[in-house]
């Protein structure tokens, strides 16, 4: 017979009641590592993380887009007025290893070979975009071991590893407050 004033017991390993988990917060502005688990249908992530109050993730708002090829990534999570079921995705950890298989699968992608009719050659093209390029000091140079083309529009500028030069375009100009010259070995015009 048990007497009338027993007591639940104690929990020596300090686990916590689901009641209890559900209450669980944090110090605001506390950051706490995380793993995108996936991305629902409205496009909000849902991450999991090792103070999950829930047995499943959590839908989480977040400060950058998030997609479908970030599943599984750690982030770092901030919560609403450290409340642990209010997730907020502030950024993505960075990892050297992920960012070069990005690179990879990126480059794959834009290296499927072109056959070129006239010359017969393999063609590989990358793309590398680039929105603002601030340069200080007096010199930049571009170097390429075989071939380096510039290309806007229906105009490029073509430098090749034997010393061509090669501008084509709809319109030239050439323009020279001094003396325009044009030296060579022999000069053909037309």
């Amino acid at each position: 017979m048990l007497p009338t004033n027993h007591q639940p017991d104690i929990d020596v390993f300090g686990s916590t009641s689901d009641e209890e988990k559900l209450t669980q917060s944090i110090a605001p502005g506390e950051i706490v590592l995380g793993t995108i688990a996936a991305i629902n249908a409205l496009g909000q992530p849902e991450v999991n993380f090792s103070l999950n109050p829930s047995e499943q993730a959590l839908t989480a708002i977040t400060t950058l887009a998030l997609t479908q090829q970030q599943i599984n990534r750690q982030v770092a999570l901030l919560f609403n007025q450290g409340d642990l079921s209010q997730p907020i995705v502030i950024g993505l950890i960075h990892s050297p290893l992920q960012a070069m298989l990005d690179n990879f699968e990126a480059s794959q992608k834009n290296t499927s070979p072109q056959l070129d009719e006239k010359s017969e050659s393999v063609e590989l093209a990358a793309s590398l975009n680039i929105d603002n390029v601030n340069v200080e000091g007096k010199k930049v140079t571009f170097e390429a071991e075989d071939e380096m083309v510039f290309k806007c529009g229906e105009s490029s500028i073509t430098l090749t590893k034997a010393g061509k030069v090669m501008i084509r375009g709809k319109y030239l100009l050439n323009r020279s407050t001094g003396v325009n010259r044009i030296l060579g070995g022999s000069v053909q015009v037309n």
